[in-house]
């Protein structure tokens, strides 16, 4: 492929499993962006949603992708950073989707800091319907040495050179449920990538009921605590700096929820919260 003069191949990398509902806002929000050298690499993880996920897929020839039996989310990943051939590497979830802009923004810096082996940037967060959601990261513009504590970092809004990964031997672990991408990172600084920063939002998470942090929160936060142990980050700094964040983010939402609908509105809240708590204890046993 001849490469557009100082713009460099960017391979967008997305696993997907049952993904119909939301996919295809990810894909036209890729497309869509007015950086001209992007490869979309979807990998179809076994959905099991009678071909509505790959119906999809398949209404556009601009993407590469395909389809195989179910070998996990991390494994996928693996397998799709391995067949990529862009210069720099973005992964993205099959519900999450890019802020416009964000691939030029992030090359235009790379192009202007090419020192640097990637770049990130900020990230929002909207509800199932799109809504705003009362989710932040108070410390997310924070020097990246206290990523282990407030993984302000995610890796949709993260640019990283494949050659640097293959090289590093920076791939996921497959053995990992849950975040095997707090993992990547971690080991990603411990090898001392040097990755910038771009005070811009550059991709939207989705928070729905259906996704694995959802249902998985306290799972989630249990192995959190093992890497971040497993890594050199743990003790009583770790969980001093994860009670902060937890607990700011919960006064974010108690604010958002009265801001909505008063105090119906912080009722339903503490109602759904307590009530997730009480099902994700039962399922972190």
């Amino acid at each position: 492929m001849n490469q557009p003069e100082n713009m460099p191949l960017v391979s967008i990398i997305t696993p997907v499993f049952n993904g119909a509902a939301y996919i295809e806002e990810l894909i036209l929000s890729i497309k869509t962006q007015d950086y001209p050298n992007i490869e979309h690499i979807i990998i179809d993880d076994g959905s099991q949603d009678n071909g509505a996920t790959v119906e999809i897929l398949q209404r556009y020839p601009h993407l590469r992708w395909w389809s195989r039996e179910n070998r996990g989310q991390y494994t996928t990943m693996n397998e799709a950073l391995e067949s990529a051939t862009g210069q720099y590497i973005c992964f993205i979830s099959a519900d999450d989707f890019m802020m416009k802009c964000a691939v030029r923004c992030a090359m235009d810096w790379l192009k202007i800091h090419s020192e640097f082996d990637g770049v990130y940037g900020l990230t929002s967060y909207v509800s199932e319907n799109g809504e705003s959601y009362p989710l932040r990261f108070p410390f997310r513009r924070a020097p990246l040495r206290y990523y282990p504590y407030f993984t302000q970092l995610q890796h949709c809004s993260l640019y990283i050179s494949r050659q640097t990964l293959l090289q590093k031997k920076l791939t996921f672990d497959p053995a990992i449920r849950f975040v095997g991408d707090y993992d990547w990172i971690l080991r990603m600084l411990k090898a001392g990538i040097k990755i910038g920063f771009i005070d811009l939002p550059l991709s939207t998470i989705r928070i729905h009921k259906n996704q694995m942090s959802s249902r998985n929160r306290s799972l989630m936060t249990k192995e959190q605590i093992e890497l971040a142990n497993r890594n050199g980050f743990g003790g009583f700094r770790f969980n001093f700096y994860l009670n902060i964040l937890h607990g700011l983010n919960f006064l974010e939402q108690l604010r958002f929820a009265f801001k909505k609908n008063q105090f119906i509105g912080v009722k339903d809240f503490l109602n759904t919260w307590i009530y997730e708590k009480l099902i994700s204890r039962f399922r972190a046993k």
